[in-house]
């Protein structure tokens, strides 16, 4: 058997027959595209083991030996990936999305291995029982490979960090099919890499983690939170944002906020601002004082507070991806929203068509973690500000949002649709880059993993 539309290519070795997808069978539009993007490659393979990913990888690097070509080579876990390259056109990708399984290796100390094909709901399905939670993004879908690679912003951030600061092991596949095993003392510029130097290094078929304990002492809830969400209107946003700020910087790292603003029926000074805020803990005395607080920070249009299951606030949906999410998005870390960021933020906001402004105070656990241990280095950031638009507007958006990233500490791989060589060197200042490109040269000489981010 050899590839449908392209019979010059070499043969698929045998154990990967089964497992192609080719754009003549029924199945290819079901599994072409991301949350974000169609794709029209020329092959998927569905892997269903590490074996296959081996044998993926070998194969790719034959057709671009054999035909002199650089063909592109996308990997794609959860497909839930702003950066968009988990699919492509007229190349290859290869689906992990069955390598999913969650175990639980250890519960009293929360040791966990999580395959990289998992979803961030179903791990926290999987975890809750045991009272153990991963902050881990702030969507059930979002894939395990994808997010922690990059470093892994979520909704329990203040309080728990960063993805990867709970990362203590992980198997790789490399670009000439090799398993390493890489922790604190086994390959340990390989582990700093793959904490937040993306994809380039190689493919993390497998994590090991030590996730957090969140107990509710009645024990009516496996892993409590408090989950609070304001609607306001606000005339003034310059002094919303400051107060804000005033608020949330002063409260215990068990509260994380995030807000979404939009111009209310694009009327210059009129805005919408929806807050979310995650008490992660039992609801108590001292919830509900920084709870109260925040609900009068301006005027409220909506109010709604709850007691649940951190699980039950990020459950995945296993929705298809069909490129249904057509935005671009770009984004910028910050020391402080200071009241230049402010007026920068309402001038966009006032100007620009955008889908809205994303805010979040990020600044806590993170902050603890010295710059030098992972390849996610803006550990002074305590602020997090992104821009949605369509994706037509994509040279818009980012002219607009320019003079925020002058005032910015660096940028979020993960969560920027911009691929271009400035926006990386944004993500990984230039003694990093250095540090992961050497890796990233020895590890992968032929640049086989071209797809994503990388130097």
């Amino acid at each position: 058997m050899e590839i449908k539309q392209n019979n010059n290519w070499p043969e698929l070795p045998n154990s990967l027959k089964n497992l192609a997808i080719f754009p003549s069978d029924p199945t290819y539009k079901q599994v072409r595209s991301n949350y974000f993007r169609v794709g029209t490659p020329l092959l998927i393979i569905m892997a269903k083991t590490e074996t296959n990913i081996v044998d993926t990888i070998k194969y790719v690097s034959e057709v671009r030996r054999q035909k002199n070509w650089k063909i592109t080579f996308s990997v794609r876990s959860g497909g839930h990936g702003i950066t968009m390259t988990s699919v492509n056109d007229g190349g290859i990708i290869l689906d992990i999305s069955s390598l999913n399984k969650v175990e639980i290796i250890d519960a009293n100390k929360g040791i966990a291995k999580i395959q990289a094909g998992a979803v961030w709901g179903d791990v926290a399905q999987k975890l809750s029982p045991y009272n153990l939670v991963i902050s881990s993004g702030d969507f059930g879908d979002t894939g395990v490979g994808g997010l922690t690679v990059y470093g892994g912003i979520g909704l329990l951030v203040r309080r728990f960090g960063l993805t990867i600061d709970h990362l203590i092991g992980a198997r790789i596949v490399t670009a000439i099919g090799k398993i390493i095993v890489a922790d604190k003392t086994h390959y340990p510029e390989l582990f700093w890499a793959i904490r937040g130097g993306g994809s380039q290094i190689g493919i993390v078929t497998e994590f090991l983690f030590k996730a957090d304990k969140l107990i509710d002492k009645t024990k009516s809830i496996k892993t409590p939170i408090c989950l609070q969400t304001v609607t306001y209107s606000v005339n003034n946003l310059s002094d919303f944002i400051h107060d804000w700020q005033e608020w949330i910087s002063s409260a215990p790292k068990n509260l994380t906020s995030l807000l979404m603003i939009t111009n209310s029926n694009h009327h210059v000074g009129n805005f919408s601002v929806q807050a979310t805020n995650i008490w992660a803990g039992i609801k108590d005395e001292n919830e509900h004082i920084w709870f109260n607080q925040a609900s009068k920070l301006a005027g409220v249009v909506k109010h709604q507070e709850k007691v649940m299951n951190y699980a039950d606030m990020v459950v995945a949906p296993h929705t298809p991806h069909t490129g249904q999410q057509a935005v671009y998005v770009k984004n910028t870390l910050v020391r402080a929203f200071t009241p230049q960021i402010a007026k920068e933020i309402t001038n966009i906001l006032n100007n620009f068509n955008s889908l809205g402004i994303e805010l979040r105070y990020i600044g806590g656990a993170l902050n603890t973690v010295d710059a030098t241990t992972t390849s996610w280095t803006c550990r002074n950031a305590v602020g997090f500000i992104a821009l949605w638009s369509a994706k037509d507007d994509a040279a818009q958006a980012n002219k607009n949002f320019e003079p925020l990233l002058k005032l910015g500490t660096g940028v979020y791989g993960a969560y920027s649709s911009d691929l271009s060589s400035e926006e990386n060197a944004r993500v990984w200042p230039e003694h990093i880059a250095s540090r992961l490109k050497a890796i990233a040269d020895k590890k992968d000489p032929d640049k086989l993993f071209n797809q994503g981010r990388n130097i």
